[in-house]
């Protein structure tokens, strides 16, 4: 049995997949490509796999983690399994790693903030701040050429439908359709260094 941790971007129209439809799209490639998937026990056995904090629909991921279970894995096996993925879907990085579930080491995330076709004003930063701050944790911000850069812990409680929310209700956008919003990065936050640090 192999326990692979992959990096996989998330982009384009896949970006209007649900989170909850990544497991079949991952598991239907997997089994294109001749990949042998664990399955988990019990009335109704699914593959083993363990998926990062959800993506908001519309929000593109650049790197986000991800963990399958298989009955075995060679090099070369990410190739094959990538060819087999969908358009705007694609691994970009696997290890295969034991210790502790994925669940308990994705804890923060780096978000990138701006107009869908306009710049943010500066305001939309302290705003943005505010709003992480009374959700979740604010581990850092910046802002540069109309962008907002959040770097965020707690991630079950705060992510882009906040964003979206506070910056609607101070006027600075009408919606959804007027940003733009990518998650660059989950991983665990190192205080040492000041950066999210990625799982693989």
């Amino acid at each position: 049995m192999a326990r692979i941790r992959i990096l996989f971007e998330k982009k384009g129209l896949m970006t209007f997949v649900n989170h909850m439809d990544l497991p079949v799209l991952f598991s239907r490639s997997a089994r294109r490509a001749g990949l042998r998937q664990e399955f988990t026990q019990g009335f109704s056995p699914h593959p083993r796999l363990s998926l990062c904090p959800p993506l908001a629909i519309g929000v593109e991921g650049k790197a986000e983690p991800a963990e399958f279970w298989f009955d075995e894995w060679e090099d070369g096996f990410e190739r094959l399994w990538n060819a087999k993925l969908p358009e705007g879907l694609s691994i970009l990085k696997c290890l295969d790693v034991e210790g502790p579930s994925l669940a308990k080491l994705a804890s923060a995330a780096v978000y990138v903030v701006t107009g869908s076709d306009f710049c943010l004003p500066y305001e939309a930063k302290a705003i943005l701040d505010e709003e992480v701050k009374g959700a979740g944790i604010l581990y850092k911000s910046s802002f540069e050429n109309g962008a907002v850069c959040l770097t965020i812990g707690d991630l079950e409680h705060c992510g882009a439908g906040n964003f979206v929310r506070a910056l609607t209700d101070k006027g600075i956008c009408g919606g959804w359709p007027d940003l733009k919003i990518v998650r660059e990065t989950v991983g665990i936050w190192d205080a040492g260094e000041l950066r999210v640090m990625p799982l693989i």
